[in-house]
């Protein structure tokens, strides 16, 4: 006669649902808690000054200093060299680095996912990578390092984008006075 094993009631065969390889965490059956966009941000202007060129990337607009027709994928605030530059909206700066055609530049990164970048700045922004500045913090001062644009007048070039796509800075910034 033969004998077959039996399974012991306290040694069962399957292993409880609960269970987890060595090491791993356990995995919550509830669902995670949906992410909450982050509300718009409230933007002002960086300079107050003129707008000597507008944003046109649909269109091309005569640039002086190149001698030719191009789009312009930001705006262009009058404003003499030394003049504080803030930062439009609170946020963290991203990028200090100095463009070879746009100077000195500063990026930084808004909650709501828009950038903005400065240029033409004067050399030794006042913020580094990492930064966080809240709205209207200074940042810097208008320079003339964009050899791109030296032909205008003393300026800050403003950019705007999100999720790549460049935005009018215009659009986003207060009414001016």
């Amino acid at each position: 006669p033969s004998v077959s094993p039996q399974a012991s009631p306290s040694t069962g065969t399957a292993a409880p649902a609960t269970m987890q390889p060595s090491g791993s965490p356990a995995v919550s059956a509830s669902p995670a808690p949906a992410q909450t966009p982050a509300a718009p941000t409230v933007f002002t202007w960086p300079v107050k000054g003129e707008l000597l060129r507008g944003f046109a990337v649909e269109t091309l607009s005569y640039d002086q200093t190149m001698g030719d027709w191009r789009t312009h994928a930001g705006v262009d605030i009058a404003a003499e060299e030394g003049r504080k530059v803030w930062a439009a909206g609170e946020g963290t700066v991203s990028e200090v680095y100095e463009d070879p055609m746009m100077g000195v530049t500063v990026v930084i990164e808004h909650p709501d996912g828009v950038i903005s970048t400065y240029s033409n700045l004067a050399a030794d922004p006042l913020v580094a990578v990492g930064d966080t500045v809240d709205t209207g913090a200074e940042i810097g001062a208008v320079g003339d390092t964009a050899i791109a644009e030296s032909a205008m007048e003393p300026h800050l070039h403003l950019e705007m984008t999100k999720e790549g796509a460049a935005l009018d800075p215009v659009t986003l910034l207060p009414d001016q006075l």
